[in-house]
């Protein structure tokens, strides 16, 4: 006898980004006894981070996209789905709602930053000289600064150690927090609801939850 189950979904993009903030929370906790500006855990939550922003545009963004009926005489969803996530972050709210992220403001900017970071990690060449989102998020104090000729070098410390901070996993964090509810801002007012909800689960850490 075989049995029929009714199709059903669920949304994945909360518990994302709640193993984020849970990165963070283990992560002041060794800060507090280990070396100082160093933390564990950073690496995965920046890898984390974006999956959890992709899976929330997949709950939403692209779900609509799917539905019957909706226009695909410009690309079709398959097509979409081939697409970088920084351009389908820009696409996607713009095909079906007319509206969109801006690319020279924030806070798309850190969003592709962050991207940019997820991808020099996710294929990770054990490079000396840092790349270029290392030295973005340097230069702001996110990440461990080294003097400009050792930056240059590649040296005295590998730029995988130099992103394991605190500060790196609490931006990861923000960045898709932020991006997450600037997408559910251009939903329009009948569809909101599901798009507001989902984006809920995406929390800022202020600065002040250090330590606790």
């Amino acid at each position: 006898m075989t049995t029929h189950y009714a199709q059903s979904a669920t949304s994945i993009s909360g518990d994302l980004i709640s193993h984020v903030e849970s990165l963070h929370r283990t992560a002041s906790e060794w800060t507090s006894r280990g070396p100082a500006g160093l933390a564990p855990l950073a690496i995965p939550a920046y890898i984390v981070a974006v999956a959890a922003v992709e899976a929330y545009l997949n709950e939403t963004y692209s779900y609509y996209f799917r539905l019957p009926g909706e226009d695909e005489e410009v690309i079709s969803a398959d097509a979409l789905e081939k697409l970088e996530l920084g351009l389908k972050l820009i696409l996607l709210p713009y095909l079906l709602f007319g509206k969109k992220l801006s690319k020279s403001q924030q806070p798309y900017q850190d969003m592709d930053l962050l991207i940019k970071l997820r991808n020099e990690l996710v294929h990770y060449k054990m490079s000396g000289k840092p790349p270029k989102p290392v030295k973005s998020l340097a230069q702001r104090g996110i990440i461990k600064r080294v003097p400009p000729e050792q930056e240059q070098a590649g040296g005295p410390h590998a730029w995988a150690d130099r992103i394991s901070t605190l500060e790196g996993i609490r931006w990861a964090n923000n960045t898709a927090a932020a991006t997450v509810h600037a997408l559910a801002a251009l939903a329009p007012s009948d569809k909101a609801k599901a798009f507001t909800s989902l984006a809920s689960n995406f929390r800022t850490i202020p600065l002040a939850a250090r330590g606790k």
